[in-house]
C-alpha cells in the first residue's frame, strides 16, 4: 500500500505475526523504524491478523506485551511504546466495536465479535482500556430487541467478560455496578431467548456462572473463541 510507514511494512509485519514467537521480529522492526507511523502499522496489522484468525488472539496480544515491556523498546517521539499502544489500540477498538451492515450476521467471520476478543485481551494484558470498550459491554448487557444484532452484542459482551471479567468489573464502576448486576442482566438475556446459536448459548451460560461467582480471576478464560466456534472434529 502506498501509505506504508516504511517499505514492505505490511508484508514484514504480517510475516512477523505468522511466526510462532512474533515478539523478537516485531521488536526488531520497531527498533529499525522507530516512528509513530510504524507503530500504527504494527497495531493495524495486529488487529487485521486477529480478525482473520481469532484463535491467535492470545498469542499475538502476548507478543505485543513482550514488545512493549522489552528493555530494548525504543522511545518514539514524546512517548513510550506503552503510551502509543494504549492510545492507538483504544482508537482501533472504538472503530471495531461499531455495528455495521457487515457485522449483523452471527458467525466466525463476524468482525464485531473478533473486535470484542481483541478488546478482551487488551483489558487482560493492560494494553488499553477506554470508554468505548466499556460501553460495548453495557450495550450487550442491555440489548433488548431480540434480533440477530442483539445476539451479537450480547455475545460480544460475554467474550470480553469471560476473557477478563476479573479485571473489567472492578474498573467499570462508572458503567457497571457489580457482578450481581451483570449476572442478572445476562440471565434476563437468556430468558428472553436473545441468544439462539447453541455454542453461543453455552458461552452465555458460562458468562452467567462467571458473574455469579463474582468474576474471580481463576475463572477468566483464554479460549472463548474456540468455545464459540469449535473446529470440526475429524473422522
Amino acid at each position: 500500500m502506498s501509505d506504508e510507514a516504511f517499505a514492505n511494512s505490511e508484508k514484514l509485519f504480517r510475516d512477523a505475526f505468522a511466526l510462532s514467537d512474533p515478539a523478537p521480529e516485531l521488536l526488531n522492526l520497531i527498533k529499525a523504524h522507530p516512528t509513530y507511523p510504524a507503530v500504527v502499522d504494527l497495531l493495524v496489522y495486529y488487529t487485521d491478523v486477529v480478525e482473520e484468525n481469532p484463535s491467535r488472539a492470545k498469542a499475538l496480544a502476548s507478543a505485543l506485551v513482550a514488545v512493549r515491556d522489552s528493555p530494548d523498546a525504543p522511545i518514539i517521539g514524546d512517548g513510550t511504546l506503552a503510551e502509543h499502544f494504549s492510545r492507538k489500540l483504544a482508537d482501533l477498538h472504538s472503530r471495531g466495536l461499531e455495528m455495521s451492515d457487515d457485522t449483523k450476521t452471527f458467525g466466525a467471520t463476524n468482525t464485531y465479535l473478533a473486535a470484542s476478543l481483541l478488546s478482551g485481551f487488551s483489558f487482560k494484558y493492560d494494553l488499553t482500556s477506554s470508554s468505548d470498550q466499556y460501553a460495548s459491554i453495557v450495550e450487550g448487557l442491555d440489548a433488548h430487541d431480540n434480533s440477530s444484532i442483539s445476539e451479537i452484542l450480547v455475545i460480544g459482551a460475554c467474550i470480553q467478560l469471560l476473557t477478563n471479567g476479573s479485571g473489567i468489573i472492578p474498573a467499570a464502576t462508572s458503567y457497571i455496578k457489580s457482578a450481581n448486576e451483570v449476572a442478572a442482566k445476562l440471565k434476563a438475556q437468556k430468558s428472553a431467548g436473545t441468544v439462539k446459536d447453541s455454542n453461543a448459548l453455552a458461552v452465555l451460560e458460562l458468562a452467567i456462572s462467571h458473574a455469579e461467582s463474582g468474576f474471580k480471576k481463576e475463572n477468566d478464560i483464554d479460549n472463548v473463541w474456540e468455545l464459540l466456534f469449535p473446529l470440526p472434529t475429524l473422522g
